[in-house]
């Protein structure tokens, strides 16, 4: 089939030449017309004429409340009702003037209209549908396409509309999206996809179930050339467009309510024999279950896209200082016990407290598009002084009983006493591991810098965790933070527990809060297995060298942040403030850098740490100086204590003899 029977190509004049002679000799109607017996017997059917189906209809109240919509502003801008927020349905064009800059729309491909590649037409000819919803809609085709701006920035529309055949996707849809992809990859302008579909374009068949492949190819486009692609999704998003271009967005927003699942309501309760469905394939579900990062009622979704495409803008101006490497804190060696017991204080500033003060405008991303949302991590988008970057945050779950206790002294954690996380309180699990890689590819392919905020026991521990697959997670998400090309900094707030901690401190900087620690086990459970006594766990806390001084000597960690005195508990506003002063300063170096550079650098680094450093020299001394201790106490013993030996020892043991 050639290009010319997939599409036409007419100038504006002459479209309206070509659709009013269609008018004249094709008779529309409204809906799809009823046939008498003469259709089976070979005539010509009777059109019987229905009344039309006006999905914008002006309704006098709500159909959910019966609310008054008469005078409501929302209601006649945006289709949603004052009371109850119920979402009605909103046509494409109507939607894109109510969230794009006025005046700056500029629609593209717009006369690409459908043909009959089948000649479909058991009741109907196919091409009679099309001309009637054209007619009705006032659109060429489902899907409107174009360039506007939103808050300023500019950006590619791709909106769907449900009343035009149910908003399925056919070659002329198909063909306008990746039309929209290819454009916006070549100008490098974020999309922004609103789907509402219904289903499939049976009357085109097999090459109607091709788009999805075609809109998934020009997807792929944005996506290697690391353009950003939002979905909105309306109530309803199924069928083959969900499952195609519409879930190869980077960030996916619900509007309340909204049916998204791939088989149509209709068809779950039939297939689940149960009307009571809906709870289960909505938008709060699709949250819950880690396959929406967010849902926004349409009032706030121009806000809302607003702050993310300013997220994605790459123009940063670099004005930040670089500080001099002697002006760095430096503390005195911490009692051991006594940090660990501040990383776990009750009131300790967690992630939750730090982001609002670190992050400017933070947009938080949910789900690890596997089916779950670990609440341990949170990730998301947000300025780092005038520098867009992606978060990745370990969060500690406390338990009522916790958050309840001032005095840290009469709390006994669930990692005190047993040495690890307890599922729910604080670990991180499979599904959190899979939510900050997620982060953590997003943030490489925008070439955002990489923040982590890491505050954990460790991993959770359980039979469903290893089912999962917890050990493989772990390793691939240490895989995934040395291979991506972006800068990225770590700091340890609180506790720095095992392998969890590990996994995500794996950094070009790896920063230190001063009363944090970082450990490969509690000290509790390192008592329990080397001297069998979980009460002498200070004295395994100070074998453990785990504190940030101790961390900073032996290299792993890279700079120490003060605390105000006290603690970051005591002035969290003011230990903030010490935090994202450093922050801004690596991540202002670490842009300088060649993306490429640092990731080679960073598996250099870990390649090597512990290897010919300070700590190694060290290591090698103390070890000779044993040696040699050990040979001068078996000469005396062999030899006695003569003038020889003693002018050996005044040598230092290098005369002639030795």
């Amino acid at each position: 089939m050639t290009r010319a029977a997939l599409q036409c190509w007419i100038d504006p004049k002459g479209v309206a030449a070509v659709l009013s002679i269609a008018f004249h000799l094709v008779t529309i109607k409204p809906l799809y017309p009823e046939f008498d017996d003469a259709f089976d017997a070979g005539g010509d059917p009777e059109v019987v004429e229905l009344a039309p189906l006006d999905l914008e209809q002006e309704l006098s109240v709500c159909l959910v409340c019966g609310t008054e919509l008469g005078g409501s502003d929302l209601f006649q801008r945006i289709r949603v009702c004052p009371q109850c927020g119920f979402h009605y349905n909103i046509s494409a064009r109507s939607r894109i003037a109510a969230l794009v800059d006025p005046g700056t729309f500029e629609e593209s491909h717009r006369w690409i209209t459908s043909i009959d590649p089948l000649v479909f037409s058991p009741r109907v000819s196919y091409q009679v549908r099309v001309l009637n919803d054209q007619e009705r809609t006032g659109l060429s085709e489902a899907a409107v396409t174009g360039i506007a701006r939103i808050g300023g920035a500019r950006c590619a529309i791709i909106a769907i509309d449900f009343g035009f055949l149910g908003g399925s996707m056919g070659l002329v849809v198909g063909e306008k999206v990746a039309r929209m992809f290819e454009l916006a990859a070549r100008h490098r302008l974020p999309v922004i996809t609103f789907a509402t579909s219904g289903g499939a374009r049976l009357q085109e068949g097999v090459l109607s179930l091709t788009q999805m492949a075609k809109t998934v190819v020009a997807a792929r486009t944005l996506r290697e050339r690391g353009i950003p692609l939002i979905s909105v999704l309306a109530n309803p998003s199924s069928g083959q467009i969900l499952s195609s271009f519409a879930s190869m967005s980077d960030i996916r927003i619900g509007e309340p309510g909204a049916h998204i699942a791939f088989a149509s309501l209709g068809a779950l309760r039939e297939i689940e024999e149960s009307e009571d469905v809906g709870d289960h394939a909505n938008a709060e579900a699709m949250l819950n279950y880690g396959h929406l990062d967010m849902v926004i009622s349409r009032d706030k979704q121009r806000d809302q896209l607003s702050v993310l495409l300013g997220l994605f803008d790459r123009h940063v101006k670099d004005d930040a200082r670089t500080r001099r490497r002697g002006s760095r804190y430096r503390p005195g060696r911490q009692d051991a016990w006594e940090s660990v017991r501040l990383s776990r204080r009750a009131d300790r500033p967690t992630a939750s407290a730090y982001i609002p003060r670190l992050f400017r405008n933070f947009v938080e991303l949910h789900g690890d598009r596997s089916g779950a949302d670990d609440e341990g991590v949170k990730i998301g988008l947000g300025y780092l002084g005038v520098y867009p970057v992606m978060v990745v945050a370990q969060e500690r779950i406390r338990s009522d009983e916790e958050a309840s206790q001032e005095d840290d002294r009469s709390i006994e954690s669930f990692t005190e006493r047993f040495g690890y996380a307890e599922l729910g309180r604080g670990g991180i699990g499979v599904t959190g591991f899979r939510k900050a890689r997620r982060a953590a590819v997003m943030a490489n392919d925008f070439r955002l810098p990489l923040v982590v905020l890491v505050d954990t026991p460790g991993p959770k521990l359980g039979i469903g965790q290893e089912l999962n697959g917890l050990a493989s997670e772990i390793a691939e998400t240490i895989n995934v933070m040395l291979g991506i090309e972006t800068p990225v900094v770590s700091v340890v707030i609180g506790e720095g527990g095992s392998e969890a901690a590990l996994a995500f401190s794996v950094a070009d900087r790896m920063m230190m809060m001063e009363n944090s620690i970082y450990t490969p086990i509690s000290p509790e459970a390192g008592a329990a297995t080397e001297l069998r006594d979980r009460a002498r766990a200070p004295e395994v806390a100070r074998s453990l060298r785990l504190t940030s001084y101790d961390a900073l000597e032996m290299g792993i960690a890279d700079l120490i942040i003060a605390e105000p005195d006290g603690g970051a508990n005591a002035d969290p506003a003011r230990a903030a403030i010490m935090l994202k002063r450093e922050l801004i300063s690596e991540v202002s170096q670490l842009r300088r850098r060649h993306r490429r550079v640092l990731a080679r650098h960073r598996r250099k680094r870990f390649r090597h740490i512990g290897e010919y450093g300070p700590e190694f020299r060290a290591a090698v001394r103390s070890e000779l100086n044993t040696w040699r201790a050990a040979v001068r106490a078996q000469m005396r013993r062999v030899f006695g204590s003569g003038d020889g030996i003693g002018d050996e020892e005044r040598d230092g043991g290098r005369s002639d003899g030795v």
